[in-house]
């Protein structure tokens, strides 16, 4: 006899607008809204999903939704927020993205370390 597999809950993100360009290009604030509304409206479904009726298998389902959801949503608002403030320094900015990745990324940080101060 074979067991079913309890049914996954499904979080879906909302559909794209494909008419605009500037909707889709992250490159400019009126497309990074929109994939931040997508993420937001993604982490709130998943959210408004949870109950206890849920197995632990469909809990851990959402939560992985949500655990790899808000780091991109914390991503692309800082990016609206450099998006923004076009006033920053280039220069400034790449520094704070590789120290960024640095935080990361170990070996980076590692290969860095090796040239810095010398």
């Amino acid at each position: 006899m074979t067991r079913k597999k309890p049914a996954q809950p499904t979080v879906k993100a909302a559909p794209r607008a494909r008419s605009a360009n500037a909707s889709r290009d992250l490159t400019t604030p009126e497309g990074l809204d929109r994939e931040i509304d997508i993420l937001r409206e993604l982490i709130h479904k998943a959210a408004a999903k949870q109950s206890d009726e849920l197995s632990l298998e469909e809990q851990l389902e959402l939560l992985d939704t949500v655990g790899k959801t808000a780091p991109a949503l914390a991503r692309m608002l800082k990016a609206r927020r450099d998006l923004n403030n076009q006033e920053l320094d280039p220069a400034a900015l790449l520094r704070q993205a590789l120290l960024e990745l640095e935080e990361e990324w170990p070996e980076l940080k590692k290969f860095g370390e090796k040239y810095r101060n010398k």
